[in-house]
């Protein structure tokens, strides 16, 4: 007691003087921040344009007030301008307003150490709320040449908010872990290689820009000439850079077949509708008559990607099926997201000649999942067995065609495909057995594996000391390191703890 006594009470109470609900703070400050950014540089870009085009006077509030519609297009909210409606946004704002809300709900996840799935909904809710309210609040106040539609607003800035805070905190908070968790190894490879393949049509449609962006290179220097100054120059200039991503998934559009239509413009590889087009620089790159036969080369492009899907999945260890599942996984996950992006590139332009600007995305959609299917089936059926994926430990091995070892005979260290048989190693069956509480287990961390390890089931029983996940308001301390446990420590108290580090 004597002890006890001697302990001041500003050390004995110092847990509780701790500040409560300083995690809110962190996100309030976290989501301030996100929307002053947004709407700063909007209306800096806004600035700019209105600074250099010929015969506008810049006046800073105007500026102000025109940001606040162009807030509501970085979120890809419909607008209305004086009656006709535009939904063709431009992609590029948006998917950086997407990366600057996914980098602070990183932060105030890995700040406030939430690491829990159900310790990561305040984040993603608070971020989808407060912007769908803030866009339904701006589309109110908006009376004049330039409307929106509440509903839509709400709807647009909730659900890209939504999703670029799921992806900021998804790692952090083992969200990817729990989806692994739950799906069959095979579908976690074909999500793996979805992803790979989506970068790889990204690329494809990339290609295509690029080369019609040069041979196209006078067409376009001609369209900046009628654009008159050089002020006007460089906004037209600007407005062609922020509708770059859109054109990338155009030119996969136009590789994969559907093609792409503006008004009564139509293009496709085969044939081309002519009509009339906004005079700018990056639409100068489409064509106004028939294309010359060597333009068909372009579907090679999309059998490449197949192909490189076909290699992945050949990859995965196991029957024949099971590579053949994981094919049809990526192209459906790729299909699906050229869909979602498609339908985002495409939209209303006005109520002119020009109409409806579309890149036909359930067209797309279908042709990017047989574009891609049909190539890679051919591959993981016909290609030969080498460097194969073992579903069970992440690791690559080498195997020739139709070789499966006998019985008895050695193997490499790791396991096996689930099908083939599991001999065991020379060397291990010589070298004694190594009891199971003295194993190491520094490379178990909580990265997310790539398949099940069974064997380290009983590490799972033991439980990890987190923080309460029914308590947002917790405690905030200086790094991410659990708290050194308390009550008596010393050597062989807790061999399990000292072992987990």
């Amino acid at each position: 007691m004597s002890v006890l006594d001697s302990i001041p009470h500003a050390i004995a109470d110092a847990p509780h003087e701790r500040k409560v609900g300083i995690r809110w703070w962190l996100l309030a400050a976290a989501i301030t921040t996100v929307l002053l950014v947004g709407y700063l540089a909007t209306a800096g870009l806004i600035a700019l344009v209105t600074a250099t085009a010929t015969s506008a006077q810049f006046d800073p509030v105007v500026a102000l007030i025109a940001a606040l519609p162009g807030w509501l297009a970085l979120h890809q909210a419909a607008l209305t301008i004086t009656g006709a409606p535009l939904s063709v946004l431009p992609l590029l704002p948006t998917a950086l307003v997407m990366l600057l809300i996914a980098s602070a709900s990183g932060w105030v996840a890995r700040r406030s150490r939430v690491r829990r799935p159900d310790q990561a909904w305040p984040v993603i809710t608070a971020m989808g709320l407060v912007h769908g309210m803030a866009g339904t609040a701006i589309a109110v106040l908006l009376d004049g040449p330039v409307n929106a539609v509440p509903v839509d607003a709400f709807l647009s800035c909730a659900a890209t908010a939504t999703i670029a805070a799921t992806a900021g905190v998804a790692n952090r908070c083992g969200l990817v872990y729990l989806v692994w968790e739950r799906v069959d190894a095979v579908v976690w490879s074909g999500l793996r290689v979805g992803l790979l393949a989506f970068a790889a049509l990204i690329a494809a449609g990339g290609v295509v820009l690029l080369l019609s962006v040069c041979l196209s290179a006078p067409d376009m220097a001609a369209s900046l000439d009628r654009s008159g100054t050089a002020g006007d120059a460089i906004g037209a200039t600007l407005l062609s850079v922020v509708y770059l991503p859109n054109a990338v998934l155009a030119g996969w559009a136009f590789a994969a077949g559907t093609g792409l239509s503006v008004g009564r413009l139509a293009v496709h590889p085969l044939h081309v509708e002519p009509g009339p087009a906004p005079d700018l620089p990056l639409l100068a790159v489409l064509p106004t008559h028939a294309l010359p036969i060597w333009w068909t080369g372009c579907f090679l492009l999309p059998l490449f990607v197949g192909v490189v899907v076909g290699v992945a999945c050949r990859r995965i260890g196991g029957r024949l099926t099971r590579r053949l599942r994981a094919v049809g996984v990526a192209a459906l996950a790729a299909a699906a997201a050229t869909f979602v992006l498609a339908h985002a590139a495409g939209g209303e332009l006005g109520n002119g000649p020009f109409g409806l600007v579309t890149l036909h995305p359930l067209s797309l959609a279908a042709a990017t999942l047989c574009w891609i299917a049909a190539p890679a089936v051919a591959v993981a059926w016909f290609a030969p067995l080498t460097d194969i994926e073992d579903d069970t430990t992440g690791e690559v091995r080498d195997e020739e065609p139709d070789s499966t070892p006998e019985p008895g005979a050695a193997t490499e260290t790791g396991p096996q495909c689930e099908d083939a048989p599991q001999p065991e190693d020379e060397a291990a069956a010589a070298a004694p057995e190594e009891p199971a509480d003295t194993r190491d287990t520094e490379d178990l961390t909580a990265a997310i594996p790539h398949a099940r390890a069974a064997e380290y089931d009983h590490l799972a029983a033991k439980p990890v000391q987190e923080l309460d996940p029914t308590e947002f308001d917790a405690d905030l301390v200086e790094d991410d390191e659990p708290d050194p446990p308390r009550g008596p420590a010393g050597p062989g108290t807790d061999p399990d703890r000292a072992r987990r580090g």
